[in-house]
């Protein structure tokens, strides 16, 4: 998937001199500088990840490939600046070649941001553990488009200007690919309810 590239990068996420010194040093091949880097990162792409394909195991996985990835194709990263944004592209594009490739539903954990203000309590334990299987399931169908800007917004709490740096798409864009997201997350979310049987504003149907 491709997207539009942004403008300049945000102040919050350009890297510091002291970790463009560690780009530098790290395309010269000095694995200690990579590997501070790699420390300083690996917590936060292998939570992103793992929100984008609903598995903890996978998303550690699939961190380790990103930081391969990212090892290998270091000298092409022509701003050392821009190395935290380069980095969650990589995330990004390997997330979704894995799921492309395994052609499944994939589910983010979601049940500590279950949209209370979209749905209702469902009375019972084993009803709010269904509430939130179906909750992951509808996150799991929205569109790639739309879906890292909605977790890296709704789960993350990153601001506008700091997802368009990450995922280098137009900051413009950033608030419409949310709004279209929750929209499509609604639909979905409301869809699977009536199919399962369970009401969004509690009980089960008759």
């Amino acid at each position: 998937m491709e997207y539009e590239t942004g403008d300049t990068p945000s102040s919050e996420l350009v890297g510091t001199p002291d970790e463009g010194n560690l780009v530098l040093r790290a395309q010269k091949g000095d694995q200690l500088a990579f590997e501070v880097l790699y420390e300083r990162y690996n917590d936060r792409i292998c939570r992103y990840l793992s929100r984008m394909v609903g598995d903890d195991g996978i998303g550690c996985e699939l961190t380790q490939e990103v930081f391969l990835k990212a090892w290998e194709a270091l000298l092409g990263l022509r701003d050392p600046s821009r190395f935290v944004s380069w980095l969650y592209r990589i995330a990004t594009n390997r997330a979704y070649n894995f799921q492309q490739h395994a052609k499944l539903l994939h589910m983010v954990p979601w049940e500590e941001y279950a949209l209370r203000e979209e749905t209702h309590s469902i009375a019972g334990p084993e009803e709010q553990v269904e509430e939130a299987e179906l909750l992951k399931l509808a996150l799991a169908r929205v569109s790639p488009t739309y879906r890292p800007c909605l977790i890296l917004y709704v789960v993350e709490e990153y601001s506008q200007r700091q997802i368009a740096e990450l995922l280098q798409i137009k900051e413009s864009s950033i608030g419409r690919y949310v709004s279209r997201g929750k929209e499509e997350l609604r639909q979905i979310y409301r869809r699977l309810t009536n199919e399962s049987g369970l009401s969004i504003r509690g009980g089960k149907r008759g």
